[in-house]
């Protein structure tokens, strides 16, 4: 199976009753993280989060058997959708963020280090190697650095919440029990109070599958039901640029390696970022970049 950005190896395995479930295999080289990784899946799953059951699981061996939650993610549940129901499917994919936003971020293990202003920033410098200099062969300038400087230190100020860290429509299941099924949940942390909302609304399928007007509406429904705090829309616009210089660095880095299907997404992305509202605040030299792709 495609394991996106992972490092590690996936496939989807029967047994003699035709039961499906899902074998991961952790390389050598990180195989110390499947007892961690095992200790998140728990964790959040004792915090009401849907995530697949452990089956089986060799920590010394680097593997483990998950519960296959099924073939059709979110983004597919979604393209099955007619048009005009579309929302009422998106509504159902807030609900792990209502229980995220309802756990309190101090419980949560340290795991992973926290969004804060260091971490954020060691991020875009990843946009500004492998997006700006590998991929647009152009040298950051003083200017640009000094704006991602204070992106940085702004969000950094954000309310905290727990969270997903990469909330899209692939790791998310439409379970037949109404439940929301969730994977890819190891990197769990605490960060801004907008960040996963922003990476469900703007990621990967969701802009083409729902137009901007239901997609503020997702934004008004999530406000509420999380109890967002008063200034939400303009922290969702920094953490939209924030996220999104980090996943074009992501995307660069992972073409440059040459997994071409990021080549498509890298233009997307770049494409909605410079025409989305608040793309004014953008300094010239980015936009121009972004343009570029």
């Amino acid at each position: 199976m495609a394991g996106d950005a992972s490092t590690r190896c996936y496939a989807r395995v029967w047994d003699e009753a035709a039961r499906t479930a899902i074998l991961v295999r952790y390389p050598e080289a990180i195989r110390a993280q499947l007892q961690r990784d095992v200790a998140v899946w728990s964790w959040c799953g004792a915090q009401g989060l849907r995530v697949p059951a452990v089956i089986d699981c060799d920590q010394d061996r680097g593997w483990a058997v998950l519960e296959d939650l099924g073939e059709a993610d979110a983004e597919a549940t979604l393209r099955q959708t007619a048009v005009a129901a579309r929302v009422d499917v998106g509504a159902l994919l807030l609900k792990p963020l209502t229980t995220l936003a309802g756990i309190e971020p101090r419980r949560l293990p340290s795991w992973n280090p926290p969004l804060d202003g260091e971490r954020l920033r060691w991020e875009l410098a990843g946009f500004e190697l492998w997006y700006v200099r590998h991929r647009c062969n152009r040298r950051p300038g003083p200017s640009l650095g000094r704006w991602l400087d204070e992106l940085a230190l702004e969000i950094a100020g954000h309310p905290q919440r727990v969270c997903h860290r990469d909330y899209h429509l692939n790791n998310l299941f439409l379970l037949a029990d109404g439940e929301v099924g969730l994977i890819d949940t190891q990197d769990v942390l605490r960060g801004p109070d907008t960040y996963d909302i922003s990476s469900l609304l703007n990621e990967r399928a969701m802009p083409e599958l729902l137009g901007s007007s239901a997609r503020s509406e997702l934004e008004l429904i999530w406000a509420e039901q999380t109890g967002a705090d008063a200034g939400w829309k303009e922290r969702r616009l920094q953490v939209r640029l924030q996220r999104a210089l980090k996943v074009l660095g992501t995307f660069a880095r992972l073409e440059a390696s040459g997994r071409r299907v990021y080549s498509t997404w890298l233009r997307n992305l770049a494409g909605q970022l410079a025409g989305e509202p608040g793309s004014g605040a953008l300094p010239d030299e980015l936009r121009g970049l972004l343009l570029d792709c």
